[in-house]
């Protein structure tokens, strides 16, 4: 099996199909393989060469945009537009009072409201604002740091203002 020929990566197909295949949502080793390239090659190829990373950046944009803004939706409730088919009857009677019925399908145009998301609005919130949203870890307090062999006691009030400090 003979060397592998590298591709040029300035040709614009090449670009564009980089491009699209970031926006199919493709990953950089699913690219890269794609290419015919390793995913740590390609990671450093992404580094050097500004239109590869270019096009994968403007690939993804417009679909993390979507995804951005269904997020929001979903948090503050919605209102979508659905159709549905609907089965109408109508009940017609001639001169001799005769009852016919002709029965159709008509699509109709409904206004579903989505209640707001608690899920998605915690999501964006601790993304937008993680410094107001996202927990502190709490410190874990090792065994080290409990006293031992201590010969007249310690004053616990005291040793929990120390551990909070640090």
């Amino acid at each position: 099996m003979g060397a592998k020929t590298k591709l040029d990566l300035s040709d614009k197909d090449i670009l564009k199909r980089i491009k699209g295949w970031a926006r199919d949502g493709l990953t950089d080793k699913d690219i890269a393989a794609n290419l015919g390239y390793s995913a740590t090659y390609f990671c450093a190829l992404k580094g050097k060469n500004k239109d590869v990373a270019e096009a994968i950046k403007s690939g993804r944009a417009p679909v993390d945009i979507i995804v951005e803004n269904m997020i929001f939706k979903k948090a503050v409730g919605m209102s979508i537009k659905t159709q549905q088919a609907v089965k109408l009857r109508d009940v017609i009677y001639n001169s001799e009072g005769n009852k016919s019925v002709i029965e159709r399908v008509e699509i109709v145009t409904l206004t579903q409201e989505i209640p707001p998301d608690t899920t998605a609005g915690i999501f964006w919130l601790k993304n937008r604002k993680p410094d107001q949203w996202n927990k502190p870890t709490p410190k874990p307090i090792d065994a080290d740091d409990i006293p031992k062999d201590i010969p007249k006691g310690v004053k616990i009030d005291s040793w929990i203002k120390k551990q909070i400090e640090e």
